[in-house]
């Protein structure tokens, strides 16, 4: 719709729809949602400063919207206050990681179990891309390719669980994580392992075995994340 015929909806009569204003909540919310996105996905290392004005520029948006979201993502420790007041990506202990590792394979294997039970014919074709995806970064050393599909393999098989609120208590897990993830450098070998798992968490959930579904898993998170 052109802004011409969208003016003229709005200035059709006394019942013209009296809409709120919501490009300001669509474009912090964007910039939140980003931002934890590239955090989940490795694409920030434990350490890294994130100015402010550094980030604005690059996502092309003023100070106030990516402030909103830094500070959102401090309240639930994903970023840390440096004492000159610049956000940055923490530096997890060994206890940290292990901690998050246990959390994962309870609540991934769990979502894993359900999901053999509950998945649909459309998540099953995602999980297979996403199967094909990692995969394929191992055969091209892309390690871009196998973060993105790495997450979203997972987090497709807490959404193909219907289990009320998993997402929310997975994402904090992953975006600690993540940075982790990164900075580690996973080779093939590691990926390789990935590929493995994920074809038996797959194949799995397609065939509706819970048990099988939710060892594949938890030995994925595991195997796959020895400190």
């Amino acid at each position: 719709m052109d802004d011409g015929k969208f003016s003229e909806i709005l200035d059709d009569g006394p019942d013209a729809p009296d809409l709120p204003p919501v490009l300001r909540e669509m474009l912090h919310e964007q910039i939140f949602t980003l931002l934890k996105r590239n955090l989940m996905m490795g694409r920030f290392a434990p350490g890294q400063r994130l100015p402010l004005r550094g980030l604005a520029k690059t996502l092309g948006t003023s100070l106030m919207p990516v402030r909103d979201a830094l500070q959102r993502l401090e309240s639930i420790g994903c970023v840390v206050s440096t004492p000159n007041r610049t956000m940055m990506v923490p530096t997890l202990s060994i206890k940290q990681l292990v901690d998050i590792r246990t959390l994962r394979m309870l609540l991934e294997g769990s979502a894993a179990e359900r999901a053999a039970q509950e998945r649909t014919k459309e998540e099953l074709d995602r999980l297979q891309r996403h199967c094909d995806n990692i995969e394929r970064s191992a055969d091209t050393h892309n390690l871009d390719l196998f973060l993105e599909a790495n997450y979203d393999f997972h987090m497709t098989i807490a959404e193909s669980s219907r289990l009320d609120f998993i997402t929310n208590l997975l994402e904090p897990l992953w975006m600690r994580i993540g940075p982790v993830v990164r900075q580690s450098k996973p080779d093939q070998a590691h990926i390789r392992k990935a590929v493995k798992y994920h074809l038996l968490a797959f194949e799995a959930i397609k065939a509706n075995k819970p048990a099988e579904a939710a060892e594949a898993i938890r030995n994925d998170i595991l195997e796959c994340n020895r400190m």
